[in-house]
């Protein structure tokens, strides 16, 4: 992936558009705007730490303007976390910040899903999903002598469905009796994928007051990450 933008806004010369007057509202950012924004809240919670402008700038002219803010969103971090296609910057990144996304059109068992989150939490060393007791026992996953129970199920035809969400909770009560500070958080999804991050909680709470996370409330967002 190429570092230098194929483009440089230039600012205006001569009289042009001048300056709001007193008491006009400004217009709607623009999309790059937007997402620039968007890009540097995140980086004041201590995630993108290799982002810089440059890089940034070339991420944007690939991320469609699309009209739903929060696909553009999770477009932007998806191109970033995918390192240019290098497998060792791809790494090093999603390690970094222990960058999770579900995508619903890539299907995949609730066994996998936990396995890559563990992947992304080496402290808590081997990691498995398993029933209690019998077939139809509550739901856990354990690391070593710890268990956390998975309490988000949804009912469909009678069947329960494991949620992503459900069981990245799950890891985050192990984190926690693990004395480990960053835990997962949610941000905001497209209603096709699911992205996920891992933050202390002054951080946690930083980005849920600047509307980054799928929780607005900050109650829920400390529930979630067991802190």
């Amino acid at each position: 992936m190429s570092e230098t933008p194929t483009s440089t806004a230039q600012p205006s010369k001569g009289t042009g558009v001048g300056a709001a007057p007193p008491g006009a509202s400004l217009p709607p950012p623009t999309p790059d705007q937007a997402d620039t924004a968007f890009a540097s809240k995140l980086k004041e919670a201590g995630l993108l730490s290799e982002l810089t402008d440059t890089l940034l700038m070339v991420l944007l002219e690939r991320v469609d303007a699309k009209d739903d803010e929060d696909a553009r969103r999770l477009d932007l971090l998806s191109l970033y976390y995918l390192g240019g296609d290098d497998p060792e910057v791809a790494d090093r990144r999603r390690t970094d910040d222990r960058w999770f996304l579900h995508d619903e059109r890539r299907p995949a068992n609730a066994h996998a899903i936990v396995g890559r989150l563990s992947r992304l939490a080496p402290e808590l060393g081997d990691v498995s999903l398993e029933r209690i007791g019998s077939d139809d026992g509550p739901l856990v996953v354990r690391a070593g002598d710890h268990l956390s129970a998975v309490t988000d199920e949804e009912e469909e035809d009678s069947e329960g469905y494991i949620t992503v969400r459900g069981l990245v909770g799950a890891l985050n009560v192990l984190l926690e009796r693990n004395d480990i500070r960053e835990r997962w958080v949610q941000l905001r999804g497209d209603g096709r994928r699911e992205g996920f991050v891992a933050i202390g909680v002054t951080e946690a709470m930083l980005l849920c007051r600047y509307d980054c996370l799928e929780d607005d409330d900050p109650e829920r967002v400390m529930e979630f990450g067991a802190w």
